[in-house]
């Protein structure tokens, strides 16, 4: 088990060879984790951050909305073999992959299922990936933290 250090919403981990199996970023040297990549390996028991799983999604919930969401959809891409990257620079969620691709399949949205979806939102989603020549994908996460999932693409008629 490699050990972590929490520092604000982002795990640091130095001497680690994790970042060649798909996770975090690489910064001066040492792996950058985002809170869904840590509490993944955390639950998976590959790092160690001095905090139980429990503890640590209480403590990252402060800082970030819907946390625990944007976790269990996260934790089921990953089990289903895709690659999860941070989509804050196109304005979603996550950034999907397929295993060993270059470039993002989808751009991913997560929501509740209590929360109200505008029309105009979908709107924003699909031209932000029509841009970036990517699709849709919204996960609609139910009161059990259970994703579902539905694609949205362009389509010219």
């Amino acid at each position: 088990m490699e050990l972590g250090k929490l520092v604000g919403d982002k795990t640091i981990l130095e001497n680690t060879n994790l970042h060649t199996k798909n996770f975090g970023t690489v910064d001066s040297g040492k792996l950058v984790l985002s809170s869904e990549e840590t509490l993944f390996l955390i639950e998976r028991e590959k790092i160690d951050i001095g905090l139980s799983f429990t503890e640590a999604l209480k403590k990252l919930s402060r800082k970030q909305r819907n946390l625990a969401e944007r976790f269990s959809v996260y934790r089921d891409m990953r089990s289903k073999g895709y690659i999860l990257k941070s989509g804050l620079k196109f304005g979603c969620d996550f950034r999907v992959y397929n295993q060993n691709d270059k470039h993002a399949r989808w751009l991913l949205f997560v929501n509740k299922d209590s929360a109200k979806l505008q029309w105009k939102n979908f709107s924003g989603m699909a031209r932000v990936a029509n841009s970036t020549k990517k699709n849709v994908l919204v996960a609609i996460v139910d009161s059990e933290n259970s994703p579902t999932y539905f694609e949205i693409s362009w389509k010219k008629i």
